[in-house]
């Protein structure tokens, strides 16, 4: 019986230690539990802004639509773009001048200047003529070269348009190259903190002997390898802030500098589908039926010429035409009426006449099998201008429906297992929280806490380009449809709305 109560006393005991050694651990535990919560807090908060935004002051925050401007305004090609028309223009000014009239005059019967020791004989008298020519061949050929001319400036304006749309479509892409190197910087710089902290937390634990060595260096490389991505990510930034500084007008070594700063705001919410005139439909074969309606309208617009690429090859069409014309006019040529007067013997009499070329030889037969090619050069330009408006058009539509379905997916708001509201990005935020949490009660190993940081940053990571990917199709659709893209964004207000809540 004694040595029963001696055993149970020493069980109490055995007990109470463990007990007491256990609380030193969560007491320790507790100390450091704090700063890797309001790590965790402070990193799901961040992503609760659109990261493009993120920056210190004194940072330029740059949005597509003053990108646009920029690019319509000082780009190079666009300005090359705009001398090209001035340039048509001034041809067109060419075509539509009449032809100057020939002044001449003559004079009969009359001496050497510098040899006066010759002298007329007797009854001879000197006689003079002033005569006006007037070119008549504008009166034929001015119209087809005014229609030429008009053609072709009016191709140059579409090419213009054209221009500008591509250069503005390279910006765009450029400026979410930029919004998706800061997210994944600002991924790889928060995943690397929170791993930091976790490295810290569990070096406390080894200390007091709470948990083995091997989780802290497992930690410490997956810190290691964060700060490495880190790195990768800040590299590729500074490649996508050069290439967006491109279309911002850098010229100076101040202007490079400040380019260094460049912080794009691409918000947090998906563009329209409305945006290129287009409604999604909730039920599936209405969709797909109203996207094959809405795929044969937008071929018709892209064909009917508002790209302005098929405008620009309906119009070269048309200069070709008028091209075949002038040429054909040019087998008469140097046609002129002559009138004038004649002085002889005190004297005037009037001159007038015709001068008329016989085309006996056709000179210019090979310039008109020249034009007539190059007109159906041009039109199967147009073919091929209409095939590939009408396919882009498709490919665009059907590309911007599926990443906006998916868009408004992650963007939206759904229910947890309480009933409460929560967001694709929260959803991510919890996994980590309830990982670690899980973790800190030793009730799963370390590998699933570092698997949860890792899933945490590519969600974001995904989030993003599935939002920006939404975002470039939206404006290649406009593009592909002839739709201005300043104008477009300029009509929306969805681009700059506030991101959704991670709460």
């Amino acid at each position: 019986m004694r040595t029963r109560n001696v055993m149970a006393a020493t069980t109490r005991a055995g007990v109470w230690a463990t007990a007491l050694a256990a609380m030193a651990v969560l007491g320790a535990l507790a100390i450091s539990a704090p700063g890797v919560a309001a790590q965790v807090d402070g990193v799901a908060s961040s992503f609760t802004r659109d990261p493009g935004a993120r920056g210190v002051p004194g940072d330029r925050v740059l949005t597509l639509a003053a990108l646009l401007d920029s690019v319509a305004t000082g780009h190079p090609l666009v300005a090359a773009s705009r001398a090209r028309v001035r340039a048509a223009e001034a041809a067109r000014t060419t075509a539509g001048t009449f032809s100057n009239p020939i002044l001449g005059f003559e004079v009969d019967n009359t001496p050497f200047p510098w040899n006066r020791s010759i002298t007329l004989p007797p009854g001879m008298e000197r006689e003079s003529m002033t005569t006006a020519t007037i070119p008549l061949e504008p009166l034929y050929q001015r119209s087809p070269r005014i229609r030429r001319a008009d053609a072709e400036l009016r191709a140059t304006r579409a090419d213009a348009v054209g221009e500008r749309q591509r250069v503005a479509g390279e910006a765009a892409r450029a400026f979410y190259r930029t919004a998706l190197a800061q997210v994944g910087v600002d991924v790889a710089r928060d995943l690397a903190t929170w791993l930091d902290t976790l490295v810290s937390y569990n070096s406390k634990r080894v200390d007091q002997g709470a948990v083995a060595e091997a989780d802290l260096i497992r930690s410490q490389l997956e810190r290691d390898r964060a700060l490495a991505d880190q790195a990768i990510e800040e590299a590729e930034l500074a490649r996508a802030r050069a290439q967006l500084s491109s279309y911002l007008g850098v010229a100076s070594e101040s202007d490079r500098l400040a380019s260094r700063t460049i912080v794009v705001s691409a918000g947090s919410a998906p563009l329209p589908l409305s945006l290129a005139a287009r409604q999604t439909q909730s039920d599936s074969a209405s969709r797909v039926g109203a996207a094959h309606s809405d795929s044969r309208s937008s071929m018709k617009s892209a064909s009917g010429g508002q790209r302005p690429d098929v405008l620009a090859a309906r119009e070269r069409v048309a200069a070709s035409r008028a091209a075949v014309t002038s040429e054909r006019t040019m087998l008469f040529r140097q046609l002129g009426a002559t009138f004038g007067v004649k002085l002889s013997a005190g004297t005037a009499s009037m001159i007038a006449g015709v001068s008329l070329p016989l085309p006996f030889f056709d000179q210019n037969r090979g310039e008109v099998a020249r034009a007539q090619a190059e007109r159906e050069v041009a039109a199967y330009v147009l073919a091929d201008r209409e095939r590939t408006a009408s396919a882009e058009v498709s490919g665009a539509l059907e590309a911007a429906r599926v990443l906006t379905d998916r868009a408004q997916l992650l963007t939206g708001a759904t229910t947890n297992a309480a009933g409460a509201p929560t967001s694709f990005l929260a959803r991510a935020d919890d996994a980590r929280r309830i990982a670690l949490g899980a973790y800190r009660e030793g009730a799963v190993p370390l590998i699933q806490v570092l698997d949860a940081a890792r899933a945490w940053g590519d969600a974001r990571r995904a989030f993003y380009q599935t939002l920006y990917e939404q975002h470039e199709s939206i404006l290649d659709l406009l593009a592909a449809e002839g739709i201005d893209l300043q104008e477009a964004l300029d009509d929306s207000s969805q681009h700059t709305s506030s991101p959704p809540s991670h709460e």
